[in-house]
C-alpha cells in the first residue's frame, strides 16, 4: 500500500479536538467529548459523574469512538473509527492526565476531579483503529495498527 495509513490516523487525531464516544448499557448513547491524546495514543477526557456516558462506562467500559472534521465536503470526508475501553482515573493518576489535557473550561486542580466534585478524568485506551482506504473507489474501512 503506497498510502501511509498510520500517518493519516495520527494526522486526524492531531488535527481535531472532539471525538464522538459510543457507549451502551440498556440503551446505546453517543456523546461528543473534547479530548487530548498522549504519546501512546490513549485519549483523556473529563465528564460529569451524572452524565449518561459516564454511567455507561462505569458499568460497561467497552466503547466505540469516531474522530472527524464535520466541515469536510460530502464524499471527501475521512475520519478515524475505533474501539477500546474507558477507565476513570484514580486520584494518584490525575496529575499525569494534566500533562496531556489542557483546558480553560475548568480549573486544572486535582481537587476539582475528586471527592464531591462533579467532574472526573477518564482515559480511553484504544484497541483498534479503522480508516477509509483511500486507494479503493468504494467506502471501505481498513484496520490500522500502530
Amino acid at each position: 500500500m503506497s498510502v501511509d495509513l498510520v500517518q493519516i490516523v495520527k494526522d486526524i487525531i492531531k488535527s481535531n479536538k472532539y471525538l464522538t464516544l459510543g457507549t451502551a448499557d440498556d440503551k446505546p448513547w453517543v456523546a461528543p467529548l473534547y479530548y487530548a491524546v498522549d504519546n501512546d495514543n490513549n485519549f483523556y477526557f473529563i465528564s460529569q459523574l451524572d452524565s449518561l456516558h459516564t454511567k455507561h462506562v462505569l458499568k460497561n467500559p467497552t466503547v466505540a469512538f469516531a474522530i472527524f472534521d464535520s466541515h469536510q465536503p460530502e464524499g471527501t470526508g475521512i475520519g478515524v473509527q475505533g474501539s477500546g475501553s474507558v477507565v476513570m482515573l484514580k486520584d494518584n493518576e490525575i496529575k499525569e492526565a494534566f500533562t496531556w489535557y489542557k483546558t480553560t473550561f475548568i480549573e486544572m486542580k486535582p481537587e476539582f476531579f475528586t471527592g464531591d466534585a462533579p467532574y472526573r478524568f477518564f482515559r480511553l485506551v484504544p484497541d483498534h483503529f479503522w480508516v477509509v482506504d483511500p486507494e479503493v473507489k468504494t467506502d471501505k474501512r481498513v484496520e490500522v495498527q500502530f
